[in-house]
């Protein structure tokens, strides 16, 4: 009893869909034009004859038959009306059909019945008729394919062989990074060039400006992406021809102190007088203010002592210079200077400069060795040194060969040498390369 009501809907859903199935089946086909015959500009005649008919007719199929998709189309004509009838592959076909007939003279009005075929064979039999076409004309072209390829693959194989020679190349760089940096140049226009020659002998050079115009906007945006690394390079490619360090240089860049070891393609690598690696980027490097100690043979260190006497301080700054020009590592020429600066609490301030050789002599051990020195002569005309009093006349005599600061210094040598011989990179710097 409870089933009643739910079939009864359904039963009357059935019958409306049993009485719409005719309706839908006397549909025309799809692509079948029901429309009102379409009319031309051209005048209507009161002089038809079959004979022009007839013309009219002839004319269009001799058209539709020099055209291809058109084989199944019968075409007849009365009184200028022509009535087209068919089959044809596309829609795009059948609208074409229009245009066609209204160019022929004499044609009133177009009835146009031509239906898009759904018969698989007639669909099917053109697609493989164009691949079979195609297929032929690649397999007829393959000789020429050949000889494309094997011009290009010339072209780029003499382009390679060139970059390969040592000159020019030695010749025109200041170092084998640039040198190299030119053969890669050399190498890419080559393959441009082998790419040229290939599509000229195929006939589609115009594709090399598509090909080319997407490789420079593929390379714009790598560009971007890779902008720090881009600009490294860039700087190492500077540095090396500015050359303003060489190896062991003793530099400082914003701040970091050390001896240059290596130049990289996108750092430049330093050994700090504690043993630490430092790596600083070119792009930085070349933008930033470089000191480099090693440039100038003589190097100049400095210092300051507060002294106080409890007699007069006069003749105290001839007794400081005379200690310096008695160490044997400290220049003649320019020679040590000693003056004095302010009066503090302390006592007065004198300011000691000597001048020693920038190779063979450690600077921080000069450097050591000459305010002792000072230290001890003033002690023994009796100054004093800040608020004490300092027994230095007991130290043994010095010298710039501190064993403490030598040792020191050969262990940092020693590590700058291993970092430059261990060939764990390619330096870009080499020492024949002339100076900044």
């Amino acid at each position: 009893m409870t089933l009643v009501p739910l079939l009864h809907p359904l039963r009357v859903i059935l019958m409306g869909l049993a009485l719409a199935l005719p309706l839908v089946l006397a549909v025309p086909a799809a692509g079948q034009s029901e429309d009102p015959a379409r009319l031309t500009d051209a005048p209507i005649t009161t002089t038809l004859t079959a004979t022009e008919d007839r013309l009219i007719r002839q004319r269009l199929q001799d058209v539709l038959q020099s055209l291809q998709g058109y084989e199944n189309v019968v075409t007849s004509v009365r009184g200028g009306v022509v009535t087209l009838t068919g089959r044809v592959l596309s829609y795009d076909e059948v609208e074409a059909l229009d245009q066609i007939a209204d160019r022929v003279e004499g044609v009133v009005a177009v009835q146009n019945s031509v239906e898009v075929t759904t018969d698989v064979r007639e669909r099917v039999s053109p697609v493989l008729d164009r691949m079979m076409r195609r297929l032929t004309a690649w397999i007829a072209a393959i000789p020429v394919l050949l000889i494309a390829v094997a011009g290009g693959a010339l072209v780029i194989w003499a382009g390679f062989r060139f970059a390969r020679l040592n000159q020019p190349w030695n010749r025109l760089a200041p170092n084998e990074f640039v040198a190299e940096v030119l053969r890669q140049v050399v190498r890419v226009a080559a393959v441009l060039a082998g790419v040229v020659v290939a599509l000229d002998i195929l006939g589609a050079s115009a594709l090399l400006g598509t090909v080319l115009g997407a490789a420079g906007i593929f390379g714009l945006a790598v560009g971007f992406a890779v902008r720090d690394s881009v600009e490294n390079f860039i700087a190492s490619i500077m540095l090396s021809l500015r050359s303003p360090f060489r190896p062991r240089d003793l530099i400082e860049i914003g701040g970091d102190v050390g001896h240059v070891v290596r130049l990289t393609s996108r750092a430049t690598i330093l050994i700090s007088p504690d043993g630490n690696h430092i790596s600083i980027p070119n792009a930085t490097v070349f933008k930033s203010r470089i000191i480099n100690y090693t440039r100038h043979p003589n190097r100049r260190f400095s210092f300051d002592l507060d002294i106080t006497s409890n007699g007069a301080l006069t003749g105290l700054d001839k007794v400081m210079l005379t200690a310096l020009q008695q160490a044997d590592f400290i220049l003649t020429e320019p020679g040590p200077s000693v003056w004095a600066t302010t009066i503090g609490d302390t006592g007065v301030r004198f300011h000691c400069v000597g001048w020693i050789k920038t190779a063979g002599a450690s600077f921080e051990g000069a450097r050591s060795d000459a305010l002792k020195r000072v230290a001890a002569a003033v002690e023994e005309a009796g100054g004093q040194i800040g608020a004490m009093r300092l027994r230095l006349m007991e130290v043994d005599p010095l010298d710039a060969t501190d064993s403490a600061d030598m040792t020191q210094t050969e262990a940092i040598s020693h590590i700058i040498e291993a970092e430059i011989n261990s060939g764990e990179s390619t330096n870009l710097l080499t020492p024949e390369v002339e100076r900044e």
